[in-house]
């Protein structure tokens, strides 16, 4: 879905209200921190309102949260709806519950917002394979339409508090980023520009960097509904 499509699909206008909704995500290894990364989103006491705890649909956990800003004349409220996938490739074997493509059927159908507008690529600072992974995860999501030329993409790294263990650097980084681009470039064929990719560290133990990935999910909403460029007139 293009820029344009979600704005008419997602975007509600009632006089100086204005509502925009989108999906928000989680994908990568487990034990990364995808779960607490989302309990610290939903649980922000100045900015979100909450549930008193994470729904769970099997393996596939989601939940909601709500922002609010006013800009200009107008009130805006996004609306995401958050959506946690199970890390273990692949599918599992008959009674090992679901892995991350069992829970994807389930998404399918459980689903109320289609559109992805941020995909989180979580990994963990400290262990350089759960990044590495990531080229299975951005492809696994490409193949099942979780990415398209509205989504933005997040590299989510955890455990920052342990900084003398950081095994993944700013290096890395770069090179990670141009991966994902060049991957839903050529397997989708668009023009996906490099500034709908953004990096975020953050240590669920401290909430160090918690606010930071709070404004890249605002700033990915802002981004594709042009809202700094909004004008109902």
């Amino acid at each position: 879905m293009n820029k344009s499509s979600v704005k008419r699909n997602l975007m509600i206008v009632r006089e100086q209200d204005v509502v925009v909704t989108g999906g928000v995500v989680f994908i990568g290894d487990g034990h990364t921190g995808k779960t607490h990364t989302a309990l610290n989103l939903v649980r922000n006491k100045d900015r979100y309102k909450k549930t008193d705890l994470i729904s769970k649909s099997i393996n596939v956990e989601f939940d909601y949260f709500v922002y609010q800003s006013n800009y200009q004349q107008y009130k805006f409220t996004i609306s995401a709806q958050l959506f946690i996938f199970p890390g273990q490739k692949g599918r599992a074997k008959k009674g090992e519950g679901l892995a991350f493509e069992d829970a994807l059927d389930l998404y399918f159908d459980v689903r109320t917002v289609k559109e992805v507008i941020v995909l989180i690529l979580t990994f963990n600072l400290t262990d350089i394979a759960t990044f590495q992974n990531l080229e299975y995860w951005v492809k696994t999501a490409i193949e099942n339409n979780l990415v398209s030329e509205a989504t933005n993409i997040i590299l989510l790294g955890t455990h920052y508090d342990k900084k003398s263990n950081i095994a993944v650097n700013e290096t890395d980084i770069i090179h990670g980023k141009k991966f994902v681009q060049e991957q839903i470039a050529n397997e989708l064929n668009i023009d996906f520009p490099l500034k709908q990719i953004t990096e975020v560290n953050i240590s669920n133990l401290t909430e160090e960097g918690i606010e930071n990935l709070i404004g890249a999910i605002i700033d990915a909403f802002f981004n594709v509904f042009n809202i700094d460029e909004f004008n109902l007139i």
